[in-house]
């Protein structure tokens, strides 16, 4: 007997579904997963105001510490080299001591050959010589830190200790300033 064996055919997989699929298992690990949005620095920026015009004034040079950003993380404070990881007790310290609290001005300066990670590392130290400072008030006055005071405690420290920095790009080069001082 001759049993002749015809080609049988594999039957094929139905993959109408497997975008469908694909798309909701996407989209379900892209709701579940978590967004770091704590990184980046926080700015306050003033309201866009056309008709308000800002007036310079003249201001006691020992109400202001200049801090200045150069190229390759040489980082000055009022002309003065400075280690960044000293810069922070500089600024508690020019704060707390500061004759009139309410109108001093941190300024920082930095140059266009200066890195973004230098001027991460002033602006950390700065903003971090604010927190300790209106932490150290409200133990002081509140017996506890600044984030766990409520809203209107936290208006009156801010009111002693307001943070004033005031930002710029300095247009020069490092050698053309170094020249001027």
């Amino acid at each position: 007997m001759n049993f002749r064996r015809g080609k049988r055919e594999v039957p094929g997989l139905n993959t109408t579904s497997t975008a469908d699929i694909s798309f909701i298992l996407l989209v379900f690990f892209l709701v579940i997963s978590s967004m770091d949005s704590t990184k980046g620095v926080f700015k306050q920026l003033p309201p866009e105001d056309k008709a308000k015009t800002e007036e310079v004034t003249e201001m006691d040079r020992r109400n202001v510490m200049d801090i200045s950003i150069w190229g390759e993380g040489d980082v000055r404070v009022d002309g003065k080299p400075v280690d960044v990881r000293r810069l922070q007790g500089m600024v508690e310290k020019f704060v707390a001591g500061c004759p009139d609290r309410a109108t001093h001005v941190v300024s920082i300066k930095m140059l266009p050959t200066s890195k973004y990670d230098d001027y991460f590392h002033v602006q950390d130290a700065v903003s971090s010589a604010y927190t300790s400072i209106r932490n150290s008030a409200a133990m002081g006055i509140y017996h506890k830190r600044y984030v766990e005071c409520e809203q209107y405690e936290r208006k009156k420290i801010d009111k002693l200790y307001p943070q004033r920095v005031m930002e710029n790009l300095n247009e020069e080069s490092g050698q053309d300033a170094a020249d001027k001082e």
